[in-house]
């Protein structure tokens, strides 16, 4: 790789793996005698070679993922936008391997690479194999080039089951794990989809049971175009579909060329603009795809169950001890985004480190490879996150000083709910060595939450805790966010459901300010404490003090401390003399079960 004025000119390459007597061995026993590996590098090589971050590319996919070949003009890596100088996984920084897949067709061994006992290209004879064998190859190939330990492996859809497979499989070899648009096996749904593609390979006359390499026919083209088609489908969301087709005509494609249509087929093809792209989209891939690759990838990945390796996903994850980054995207036909969750609350029982982001992508599954602004930021988060001691501002550590004074006993786990940028989680972590977990809706706080160092998870927290395991916390942190929910009783009652006991912070609107501004002026309040207009006010329950322990006592939740703020001096003056329901602007209760 050379790095000319913060371009990547990258060279690809493929290493014949050192192989022991009896070949490479896969898991279900079949041997490789000769196994290359196509791969490309690109970054800061350093000779310790602890900067090395592991890129497991999309079903289809291939080992260049960022940069250019010598002679062109532009980058033409599948990720170039993820992968480079100063970007999220920054290249002056770290550097990136990426390789193709085992059974693949881009230099990597598979069905139509030579067998050396023949002479002949494998095709049916090619074994199969799992997702296992196909990081196992990966791991072979780095200890080639004397690489025994990642800082971290990336990979979004198939390359996400891929990262899943590695850090289960292989603990301790991998510091940080980003899985994108992935889940611990496929679904019903994404099953069917790849079911009924190998059937249309398989079932097409010219796949000759996977021995097509010398046909005139040159193999299953009418097959593949199907399985492709098929599976294009799934890669984008309803909605944008209906915003890019819709029910638009074009005129004429079929003039333009439908070569694996029988001519009779071709009277009842539509002019369908989503037609002509689907025919488009299978035309460019039987230029550049491998039909038993196709059938031997898509198999391997349907048969991955990660919870059924280890007999459940808890004990799956059980295993895992890096730190995780998981992200779903909205309308993702073939990963779901409660695959995601799943994933999640399993790590979260376990109190592992781990930080999840929801992204509201119009293309759906692909949204990883073709909308990246918000995913390279959170991935940029995470791949940066600790490289720097995060500042704590004094009037952060002055709000948050009531609540540090409240965390006592033995706490070694909080989730801070409504975390914002993290101030409170880096006083925890940084004064107090306490493991903090933070969740927040609002993506710009959750980034620089993560950039900090710190776990946070994406969740409407008006929805409850779905995520959180019961449980899990030895305390829950709610800071000024209980006047902001839609249901305030659930949430106090979701709260004590997840962490033994729980820090409750609102402002109180039975001041002596507040009863001023609305009961002598006659208008909603502003303050120090109640800084926005009515109309850019988050509050929607205006609640009081007394409220607070009216609702407490109905819930059977034990107050077991509260502490009172005043931003006036005659707020204070009101709390000397005990009348804290006036005299307050800002509660702290600490709560707990009775």
């Amino acid at each position: 790789m050379k790095k000319e004025e913060n371009i990547l000119i990258v060279e690809p390459h493929v290493t014949s793996l050192t192989l022991p007597p009896e070949g490479f061995v896969l898991e279900e026993g079949a041997r490789l005698e000769k196994l290359d590996v196509a791969w490309e590098s690109c970054g800061l090589e350093k000779p310790e070679n602890d900067n090395v971050v592991f890129i497991c590319h999309a079903l289809t996919g291939d080992a260049h993922v960022a940069g250019r070949y010598a002679g062109e003009a532009e980058d033409t890596g599948w990720w170039s936008g993820i992968v480079g100088p100063g970007l999220a996984i920054d290249t002056n920084r770290y550097r990136v391997i990426c390789a193709n897949v085992l059974g693949g067709c881009k230099g990597t061994t598979g069905p139509s690479s030579i067998n050396p006992a023949t002479g002949k290209p494998y095709g049916s004879s090619f074994p199969q194999f799992t997702m296992g064998d196909t990081v196992n190859v990966y791991r072979a190939l780095l200890r080639e080039l004397g690489i025994t330990h990642l800082a971290a492996v990336v990979g979004g859809s198939f390359g996400g089951i891929q990262v899943i497979e590695w850090v289960t499989s292989h603990p301790n070899e991998v510091d940080k794990a980003i899985m994108i648009a992935a889940g611990a096996s496929l679904n019903a749904q994404a099953l069917s989809f790849d079911i009924i593609g190998r059937y249309a390979i398989t079932l097409d006359p010219n796949w000759l049971g996977g021995d097509y390499y010398d046909s005139p026919a040159g193999g299953p083209k009418v097959g593949l175009a199907q399985a492709r088609q098929l599976a294009h489908i799934t890669y984008l969301s309803l909605p944008l579909m209906n915003e890019r087709f819709g029910r638009k005509y074009q005129q004429s494609w079929l003039d333009k060329g439908a070569e694996y249509l029988a001519e009779k087929a071709k009277k009842f093809c539509t002019t369908f603009a989503i037609e002509s792209y689907l025919k488009y989209q299978a035309k460019k891939f039987l230029a550049r795809f491998d039909a038993n690759s196709y059938l031997q990838i898509t198999y391997a990945m349907d048969r991955f169950d990660v919870a059924e390796k280890y007999g459940s996903l808890l004990e799956a994850c059980s295993r895992i001890t890096s730190k995780m980054l998981v992200v779903s995207l909205s309308g993702d036909w073939l990963f779901a985004e409660y695959q995601s969750r799943e994933i999640v609350s399993a790590l979260l029982n376990l109190k592992k480190s781990v930080s999840y982001s929801h992204l509201d992508v119009k293309e759906g599954h692909d949204g990883f490879l073709t909308n990246i602004s918000e995913l390279s930021r959170v991935m940029g988060a995470f791949m940066a996150s600790e490289t720097d001691e995060p500042v704590i501002r004094e009037y952060q550590r002055k709000r948050h000083a009531p609540v540090m004074k409240m965390i006592k006993g033995d706490v070694r786990h909080i989730l801070d709910i409504g975390c914002g940028s993290g101030s409170l989680m880096n006083m925890l972590r940084k004064e107090r060595n306490i493991s903090a977990t933070g969740i927040d809706i609002a993506f710009n706080k959750i980034v620089t939450s993560i950039k900090s160092g710190n776990d946070v998870i994406y969740e409407d927290i008006d929805e409850g805790l779905r995520d959180v395991p019961s449980d899990t916390y030895d305390l829950a942190i709610l800071s000024e966010t209980l006047q902001a929910v839609k249901k305030p009783k659930e949430l106090l009652v979701e709260i004590l459901r997840v962490a033994k006991e729980a820090i409750v912070s609102f402002p109180n609107f039975a001041s002596l300010s507040v009863r001023f501004q609305l009961g002598i002026l006659g208008r909603m309040p502003k303050d120090k404490q109640l800084p926005l207009e009515w109309y850019d006010t988050p509050n929607i329950h205006l609640f009081t003090l007394k409220d607070f322990k009216k609702l407490c006592k109905e819930e059977n939740i034990k107050i077991l401390e509260v502490r009172t703020e005043a931003t006036s001096l005659i707020g204070k003056i009101c709390m000397f003399f005990g009348f804290k329901n006036l005299g307050a602007s800002r509660v702290i209760a600490r709560i707990a079960k009775k």
